[in-house]
């Protein structure tokens, strides 16, 4: 099959002439998972009590442009997002009353990035790794069919995960801490930065999502001058949206002894977005709000 098509899923914009006033920037990684399932329905019912004149949700993760928007579709929300920890922005056409500066045009967005080529980051990974004699395995070199099984993915989110454009998840073959570090200290001297993960370590541009948040915050307040900014994040994030936002949701890590992968509920998730914006809204200071993962209902 060929592969699946960036935008398959992106919605038509209707720009209302107004720009949101509350903006909730979330951690999609290690808090959303399975948007295939039927949690998500009940989550974006959920969300309906954001007023999208009043309330951005902004998508932040290392998923690609394509597995965001599945998620954007699944929970019925059309806001910019950050893909691939930071390599981007994307911003829906006329989203913002002005034009914003530095974008390249992708259908039905404009772009700004900051994360270096998908193709030259999987080209220096590999001469690299074959310079130092070290065998790497990534996305780019397994079929969709692999990418499933490894991850524990349904096909056509597997298909989504392959449609990288700024980063490469990749594996060493004999892992060991003198192998990576040798690694590492390589791919930085070629301005690229690798970063562990659960199963697969990353490697890319050496930007990660504070500069997104930074600038859509930029943007969001020329449009509105008074934005309130939430955040969604674990508490023991390595790149925390605290200092970044006014008032901060923190995902607790306590419970996730036993947890699936660390997740939190989809649906404790959205309603804590409600909750909180509700509480600005009725012009209250709202607590920080910390929630354990798989809080019994």
């Amino acid at each position: 099959m060929p592969p699946f098509p960036a935008g398959r899923y992106r919605q038509n914009v209707s720009v209302t002439g107004s720009a949101p006033s509350i903006v909730v920037y979330s951690d999609v990684d290690g808090v959303l998972q399975e948007p295939h399932k039927q949690p998500f329905v009940r989550a974006a019912a959920a969300l309906k009590e954001l007023v999208p004149d009043d309330t951005a949700l902004v998508l932040c993760s290392g998923k690609t442009r394509a597995e965001i928007e599945f998620i954007q579709q699944k929970l019925d929300i059309d806001h910019p997002f950050i893909c691939e920890s930071g390599g981007a922005v994307l911003i829906p056409d006329g989203y913002f009353p002005f034009d914003v500066p530095n974008t390249r045009s992708l259908p039905g967005y404009r772009a700004i990035e900051f994360g270096r080529p998908y193709a030259d980051v999987v080209e220096i990974l590999h001469r690299t790794a074959d310079d130092l004699r070290i065998q790497v395995v990534g996305f780019s070199d397994m079929s969709i069919e692999e990418v499933a099984r490894e991850c524990r993915l349904p096909m056509l989110q597997a298909r989504l995960a392959k449609l990288r454009e700024y980063e490469e998840p990749f594996r060493l073959q004999s892992p060991s801490p003198a192998v990576w570090s040798r690694l590492c200290r390589a791919l930085q001297s070629a301005s690229l930065r690798c970063t562990k993960g659960e199963g697969f370590n990353r490697v890319g541009a050496p930007v990660d999502r504070s500069v997104g948040v930074n600038l859509l915050n930029t943007l969001y307040r020329r449009a509105v001058a008074a934005v309130t900014t939430i955040g969604v994040t674990r508490t023991m994030h390595e790149d925390n949206l605290l200092p970044l936002v006014d008032h901060p949701i923190m995902v607790a890590d306590d419970d996730a002894a036993g947890s699936a992968a660390g997740t939190l509920d989809a649906i404790d998730w959205a309603e804590a977005i409600v909750d909180t914006v509700q509480e600005i809204r009725r012009n209250r200071r709202p607590r920080c709000v910390e929630m354990p993962l798989h809080e019994r209902r």
